[in-house]
């Protein structure tokens, strides 16, 4: 029973960061590309023999190490547990024949393997410790980086997808997961979680604190010749916390949301062409159910 309490308290903070971007195609969650050190991957050396990596950043001053594990799980995706399970799946399609499943596997299993056109694992999780650092001021040593490779459908929006899991256990701990765009190096998404997420205290949500803090996590992003020009609550809720977006002076836009009684940053996505409304109440139709 523990065990099942675990897995559906962390499918749920999944679904809930999911459910914040959901709607918009011009989402892109980050502390904007031009932010991270355009030789980053300069920054990261990896040790091919324990497949660990190591983080860089250099100041005048001092020299800072985070150390961390790279998983490439594009290298095991013909595992045969792995092969196993996709085929286990195919299986339940209604009429599907085995040379059906076979050539949905094979087509599956290329969309998880990067071209030569894709930057490595290593090179993503480079780009994503830079965007966390930034954004959470986390020390991700001894994280473990479990890198995950998906073709899009949709072109010029294949990613990497990056989570860093916390080498502790408890349920307070918090991983963090980064989505990379594998051609561009671009961070497509950021957040993080832990398995006393849904358990936050999102009260008092019409307090001027709220927005205030968004505001503040942004500013810690934006470059110096930007300003906000103007910030909104454009969701609040008990469960998912407080959504807040913020209009920059060069035309793009950040949505922040917030959870817990310290107003902690869950998710921040990035518009690059300005905010178009994804957020914003949708008034009831017609059509609308319940």
């Amino acid at each position: 029973m523990a065990k099942f309490k675990t897995i559906v308290k962390k499918t749920w903070v999944f679904i809930a960061a999911a459910t914040l971007i959901v709607g918009s195609n011009s989402l892109m969650v980050s502390a904007l590309n031009r932010n991270i050190p355009e030789s980053a991957s300069a920054y990261v050396v990896l040790d091919t023999n324990n497949n660990t990596a190591y983080s860089k950043n250099q100041t005048a001053e001092t020299e800072d190490t985070v150390e961390y594990s790279v998983v490439d799980l594009s290298k095991r995706v013909h595992d045969g547990a792995h092969e196993n399970a996709i085929k286990d799946k195919l299986s339940y399609i209604k009429d599907i024949t085995p040379e059906q499943i076979e050539e949905k596997y094979n087509a599956t299993i290329a969309n998880m393997i990067p071209g030569e056109k894709d930057i490595s694992a290593e090179q993503a999780a480079s780009y994503a410790v830079a965007v966390l650092e930034k954004a959470y001021g986390v020390d991700l040593t001894g994280y473990t980086a479990e890198a995950s490779f998906s073709r899009s459908p949709v072109p010029n929006s294949d990613i990497w997808g990056i989570t860093f899991l916390s080498p502790n256990e408890a349920e307070s701990s918090k991983s963090y997961h980064v989505s990379v765009d594998s051609v561009s190096g671009t961070i497509i998404h950021v957040g993080f979680y832990n398995l006393n997420s849904r358990d936050d205290n999102n009260k008092d949500l019409e307090s001027p604190e709220w927005k205030n803090k968004a505001v503040q996590e942004i500013l810690k992003l934006i470059p110096e010749n930007v300003t906000i020009s103007s910030s909104k609550v454009v969701f609040s809720d008990p469960q998912t916390g407080v959504t807040v977006v913020s209009e920059l002076s060069d035309g793009s836009a950040y949505a922040v949301r917030l959870i817990g009684e310290n107003k902690e940053v869950a998710v921040i996505i990035y518009f690059p062409d300005g905010y178009d409304g994804s957020f914003d109440p949708k008034p009831l139709t017609d059509k609308a159910v319940g």
